[in-house]
């Protein structure tokens, strides 16, 4: 598992806000993120909805600041429309992670099987750079993320397996 408060100082070097709808994977992360709120310059906005993140994270781009979100693999589906014609079209920078949940190790319910055979394929679809977030490579893939984020000034996003951000 990535240490939480290393993820942290990782992000606050390269974002002003994070926001999101909660996932299981990302538990350790949020739960250390949520104690340490007064003592960092991340800004936190809990968001009802996946596609309301987008928003969210587009106004923020607008503002000239970048924004990282987190949401479970399950809301990718609901993020069409807010991704396609606002984040997308106005080429709003966005990190975007992704809890991919329905592989072997997660089949616990059925529509995680569902959304997690067709992750990636989805994101190909709508022309979303990814990568898999990973344990031993994680600052790389992170770097490489918002390189690629703000060179083409558009979404990315970075899958995240159970493990990786809680135990």
């Amino acid at each position: 598992m990535i240490d939480p408060s290393e993820f942290l100082t990782f992000i606050e070097k390269r974002f002003q806000y994070i926001c999101g709808v909660p996932c299981s994977f990302f538990k350790e992360f949020l739960a250390y993120l949520t104690a340490h709120e007064k003592n960092t310059r991340i800004k936190h906005i809990y968001s009802t909805r996946e596609d309301e993140a987008i928003g969210i994270a587009s106004g923020i781009a607008f503002s000239g600041k970048k924004a990282l979100i987190y949401m479970q693999n399950s809301g990718l589906g609901n993020i069409g429309d807010a991704l396609t014609s606002l984040a997308q079209l106005y080429k709003l920078p966005m990190l975007m992670l992704l809890s991919y949940r329905g592989l072997e190790i997660d089949k616990d319910f059925p529509e995680h099987s569902l959304m997690g055979e067709v992750n990636e394929p989805f994101l190909k679809v709508l022309k979303v750079p990814y990568w898999n977030l990973s344990e031993d490579n994680w600052e790389t893939e992170m770097k490489t993320a918002t390189k690629t984020m703000i060179e083409t000034s558009s979404p990315v996003a970075l899958l995240v397996e159970k493990g990786v951000l809680c135990q």
